[in-house]
């Protein structure tokens, strides 16, 4: 039977190839550290670009949701200004629905426009509009604008039973479907 010897010798040169490999273990951990502090970063920076622009652009008539006035009669079509930035405030808040299906900002950074979102999207004039929307949508097989926004009212029960019924009294008809 034949003999198994093992040399237990370690070398000079072993002994810096372990440490070589240690260190560029370590080194990669700082990196994919220091990146990933970086990508929070930017995302928290991106995150302010959104707040400021809600804030900041005329275009954003949020206070008209935010203080329940009534902007969605039938002079609202063809208004040009008042349409116009309330379908560009409405885009926005799309866009931010968007960016969270897409799982493009996370839950968390979601969650920081939850307040927003709960006031357009309980916003009796938001609904008014909306509906309209929805109904001259199907009739004309088309998608329906701020499809997101849309989108997540749906899901989250944003909508009573009414809404689905382009009959329904509960809300004005201004479009013709």
């Amino acid at each position: 039977m034949e003999q198994v010897t093992f040399n237990t010798e370690v070398s000079i040169s072993d002994i810096i190839a372990l440490l070589s490999f240690i260190s560029i273990i370590v080194g990669g951990i700082f990196a994919l550290k220091k990146w990933n502090i970086n990508q929070k970063l930017k995302r928290a920076e991106y995150i302010k670009t959104l707040f400021d622009e809600i804030r900041s652009n005329p275009k954003i008539v949020f206070y008209l949701f935010e203080y329940d006035s009534i902007w969605y009669n039938e002079k609202f079509h063809g208004s040009k200004d008042l349409e116009s930035n309330i379908d560009y405030t409405l885009s926005y808040f799309s866009y931010i629905c968007y960016l969270r299906n897409n799982n493009i900002i996370t839950k968390s950074d979601f969650n920081n426009f939850r307040y927003q979102l709960e006031r357009i999207l309980n916003n009796q004039q938001f609904k008014n509009y909306i509906y309209n929307l929805y109904h001259f949508s199907k009739r004309v097989n088309q998608p329906i604008s701020f499809v997101e926004l849309f989108k997540y009212a749906k899901n989250n029960g944003y909508f009573d039973k009414d809404f689905w019924d382009n009959n329904s009294n509960k809300y004005p008809h201004f479009l013709n479907f």
